[in-house]
């Protein structure tokens, strides 16, 4: 009795603050364009000179430092628009170094807030709470920044540096995540985030009705020429009509067939990321989010774009995680849950390979490259080498047998288009490290709401579900591990994380009003 009170005592001294829903809407209102326009002030800074390229992520860092959910917010905006910006303003750019500076910005903003965050964490409270989880990042970083040397050496230092940028997202996300976890709630963070992405939901809906005058108006075929300057697909966007001609595709984007010949094609719009597997990802985790926040009206947008989109990868992990969530909802047993989850792993797997293999998938080939290059060299290549965002694939190594199938040539020399093949391939069998700490993440969870002696379930479990299902979806997908889709994802469940089971204090400014409530909704 007397050890639950003073676990009681110490949750009440150090309570987690989350503001009402209006207040939240109302901060992104105001700060949205302050993080739009910071992006703009940074692409205008580089392009006078590369030099000029500390000064807003320092700005954005400041704001990180003094104000946390502030500079999430901002971040937030760095994150959905960045690209959207960026092509904005590409006409007349050089590819190098300004182009290639500006695709990292968002990394470079989450890689000052996650050294700021990993300072507040070392203190002995939250060290002694959250080392568990700390321990794996930091041992994950260190042997992506030892295989980022050597892929540097061999792949040059750009291929390496898209690489660490590729891997790290997850990983410095979960530090700032804890970080935020450990003074604001979940339901303020996710809130904040899916709030953030209405924009770039109403301009992906511009995009897919008059696609044509989106792309004259945004430069968009100049952001393409710019990110295929060293690719023989850059010579074929000569317009915005041949640029809606390359989204066209396969529904599900299934490689063994062209849209000729498919009974159903798609018109994929890229959304403010400009990429629309990445953008996909990023409507599932909003879908995701918004299931956890009791807020599932917003799937009546979410799924039709989603559907519209044809994302077989980002609409799996918002079905899988809904699945095992009501697993978990209705047998309440952790147990059963693993073993669900173990069993769509397997057959979505299975399935998957047995498919890809048939209809020569770029997908499935990719991966199964990144296993021959594991079983060749155990200790990996170093990142950068190999994977279609290397200078491997700028030069031309990655042939193409038409527009939609790789030709055996040179791919089964390279990991493609699979983030877990490429992973394997590029730092081998230290990979699990990396694996530790999705891993982690999970063990770290506060599964449930505690009532009495039971655990019940709440809504914000299925993002950890999430994990678990991003996790498997990476041997698919290169995108898998992006920020917009494992590095949010990790974020938010951190954040979770740090809540931990304290009690909540919800805040409005702007009635000076306070209320409790032992649990997030």
């Amino acid at each position: 009795m007397t050890q639950q009170l003073h676990r009681r005592m110490r949750a009440l001294e150090q309570p987690v603050t989350e503001l009402t829903t209006n207040e939240v809407l109302r901060r992104v209102v105001v700060w949205q364009p302050i993080g739009l326009a910071l992006m703009v002030c940074h692409v205008l800074l580089l392009r006078e000179s590369i030099w000029l390229l500390p000064v807003v992520p320092i700005i954005l860092g400041w704001l990180y430092l003094n104000a946390p959910f502030v500079g999430a917010l901002a971040f937030f905006q760095i994150l959905i628009y960045q690209n959207f910006i960026i092509a904005l303003f590409s006409p007349g750019m050089d590819y190098m170094p300004t182009y290639v500076t500006l695709l990292g910005t968002n990394f470079a903003v989450f890689c000052i807030m996650a050294i700021i965050a990993l300072n507040r964490l070392m203190v002995p409270h939250w060290w002694r709470q959250m080392r568990g989880l700390i321990w794996p990042v930091l041992v994950a970083l260190a042997m992506i920044a030892f295989y980022c040397l050597i892929g540097a050496g061999k792949a040059g230092p750009t291929s390496a540096v898209v690489y660490v940028r590729e891997f790290s997202a997850p990983l410095v996300a979960v530090l700032v995540g804890l970080d935020l976890g450990r003074t604001w709630g979940f339901k303020t963070v996710g809130s904040a985030f899916i709030f953030s992405v209405v924009l770039a939901i109403g301009l992906s809906v511009i995009e897919y009705a008059i696609p044509i005058d989106y792309y004259s108006w945004t430069n968009t075929v100049d952001y393409y020429q710019l990110k295929y300057a060293n690719r023989p697909e850059g010579n074929t966007l000569w317009g915005p009509r041949e640029l809606a001609d390359h989204f066209t595709n396969v529904f599900l984007n299934i490689s063994g067939e062209s849209p000729g010949q498919s009974i159903m094609s798609t018109f994929r719009f890229g959304g403010t990321i400009i990429t629309p597997t990445s953008f996909a990802y990023l409507l599932s985790v909003v879908g995701l989010v918004a299931i956890s926040l009791e807020r599932s009206a917003w799937l009546l947008v979410i799924l039709p774009l989603m559907f519209l989109e044809g994302a077989k990868g980002a609409s799996l992990l918002l079905i899988f995680s809904v699945i095992l969530w009501v697993v978990w909802k209705l047998t309440q047993s952790k147990p059963l849950v693993a073993l669900s989850g173990v069993v769509l792993a397997i057959g979505y797997v299975t399935a998957g390979l047995t498919i890809g293999l048939q209809s020569n998938d770029y997908h499935v080939v990719g991966f199964m490259s990144g296993v021959r290059g594991l079983m060749s060299n155990p200790f990996g290549h170093g990142l950068g080498v190999g994977g279609n965002l290397s200078a491997a694939a700028d030069a031309g190594i990655i042939k193409v047998d038409g527009p939609y199938g790789f030709a055996r040539t040179g791919v089964s020399d390279y990991a493609v288009e699979s983030a877990v093949g490429v992973l394997i391939y590029q730092v081998g069998v230290p990979a699990v490290l990396y694996f530790a700490v999705f891993i982690a993440l999970l063990r770290a969870e506060p599964y449930g709401r505690l009532h009495g002696n039971k655990i019940l379930p709440v809504r914000q479990d299925i993002l950890f579900f999430a994990v678990g299902v991003i996790m498997v979806n990476g041997i698919f997908q290169e995108e898998a591990y992006s920020p917009y889709a494992a590095g949010t994802i990790a974020l938010l469940c951190s954040c979770i994380i740090g809540n931990g089971r304290r009690q909540h204090v919800v805040y409005a400014p702007a009635t000076r009003q306070l209320g409790y409530r032992a649990m997030p909704a």
